[in-house]
């Protein structure tokens, strides 16, 4: 099991990588097949479409949590004054 700040870590390197990419893409593509419609049966047509928004608003979730860590961190520079 990972620290907190060990996972933190880990996911800005995978952010940082072509894998993360990858996943991202994979990510997008899992999102798309959730949210078009022609792919829910007709019987539970509104339990699967909720189902389905639910579960791609966690994968959007997690890539935009992804692309926070991709982005670099700006440097605080202090002066006297602060």
């Amino acid at each position: 099991m990972f620290s907190k700040e060990q996972r933190l870590k880990h996911l800005e390197k995978l952010a940082h990588s072509t894998m993360g990419d990858a996943l991202k893409e994979h990510f997008e593509e899992l999102i798309r097949n959730l949210t078009d419609g022609r792919n829910y049966s007709k019987e539970n047509f509104e339990v699967e479409g909720k189902a389905s928004i639910k579960a791609a608003a966690v994968l959007e979730r997690i890539m935009r949590d992804l692309e926070l860590l991709k982005r670099e961190k700006s440097k605080v520079t202090r002066t006297k004054y602060t």
